[in-house]
């Protein structure tokens, strides 16, 4: 018992939603949500499923998704603990604090909304007894908390996703939790887009995508372009660097004579920002992410249609000539050749 509580204790400071034990003296379980971003298409939704039994030892674990996940979706082989002390695990060496993998699950398969998780029969004792040193011996699997991963589906966008877990012992014992009901937002998402000065820095927000002049003008998009990415020391003897002007923007505000190609004449008001640095677009902290709601409450009444010396962790908010889209464009780096990687949220209007 002790060491079922151990592994259940270090593992859940879980949610307090409907978790069932069918034989509460011989099965527990609980669920934590790790994913806080929010649920967009394309990207995964990770929970941290931690059972334990009593009686006999852990037999598989059962994800139920309300609907089916896109390829990805299901449990990972290996479950995690932290080394109190260096250690070298297969080859690899982890330093006090670090977290280190240890399989748990035999095999794990998805088949439509339900991924299943067949457990080993034993694993090493230091991942349920942290006294024991690693290596030394095998132990029964009497508890583990592994990692389900759910890949958003496009056909999940604006709806409610819930989902249900449920393990089972060697002897039948059963356990079962049911999460709360989770948004899945509208938007869509692409990050790291390359762009040029005078090469791709032709950007469509409807299809999240940087075009060659070559490209605008062989393939018919120029009533696609929104923005053009220019760089330029300067402009009239006032710093101009790495800007975004508008098609339709006033010429004295565009850098580059003929950079504009024939029939683009989109006006798209922007509004540069200068912290919001969404944690999805910049892959790395602070956990601060725009939403859906930013996008439906967003104003650019008074915005103009050109956004001038941006940096990197800059970013502006635009909206689409033609009323369809509103969306975020953030600045992952820049380059003082001319070059500038973007990743960008959009979103339906």
């Amino acid at each position: 018992m002790k060491l079922l509580k151990y592994i259940m204790l270090s593992a859940i400071a879980f949610s307090c939603f409907a978790c069932s034990d069918d034989d509460e003296s011989a099965m527990k379980n609980d669920y934590l949500k790790k994913t806080v971003a929010p649920a967009i298409a394309g990207e995964k939704i990770e929970f941290a499923y931690a059972m334990g039994a009593t009686n006999g030892q852990l037999g598989k674990a059962e994800a139920r998704a309300s609907i089916a996940g896109a390829d990805g979706t299901g449990f990972e082989l290996y479950s995690w603990f932290t080394a109190r002390n260096k250690m070298e695990v297969n080859g690899v060496t982890y330093q006090a604090g670090e977290d280190v993998p240890l399989q748990t699950v035999k095999d794990a398969t998805t088949s439509g909304a339900i991924s299943t998780a067949n457990m080993m029969e034993k694993a090493d004792e230091h991942y349920m007894n942290p006294t024991v040193p690693f290596g030394t011996s095998q132990a029964t699997l009497i508890a583990a908390t592994v990692r389900y991963n759910y890949v958003v589906p496009e056909e999940a966008k604006g709806k409610n996703i819930s989902f249900t877990f449920s393990s089972t012992s060697s002897t039948g014992a059963k356990a079962s939790c049911s999460t709360q009901s989770y948004t899945v937002s509208k938007m869509d998402m692409k990050r790291l887009i390359e762009m040029q000065n005078g090469g791709a820095c032709y950007f469509s927000i409807a299809d999240m995508k940087a075009y060659t002049k070559e490209e605008v003008a062989s393939q018919n998009l120029a009533g696609k372009i929104d923005f053009i990415y220019l760089y330029q020391e300067s402009l009239n003897g006032f710093e101009y660097k790495h800007s975004f002007v508008s098609p339709a923007t006033d010429p004295k505000y565009i850098a580059i004579s003929g950079i504009v190609p024939s029939g683009a004449t989109n006006r798209t008001p922007m509004e540069k920002r200068a912290n919001v640095r969404d944690a999805q677009l910049k892959g790395d902290v602070p956990n601060v992410y725009i939403d859906d709601v930013d996008f439906q409450t967003l104003n650019l009444g008074a915005a103009v249609d050109y956004a001038l010396t941006f940096s990197k962790d800059d970013g502006a908010f635009m909206k689409t000539a033609d009323g369809k889209y509103a969306a975020y464009v953030y600045v992952n780096s820049i380059d003082n050749s001319g070059k500038m990687t973007v990743s960008i949220k959009r979103y339906p209007l």
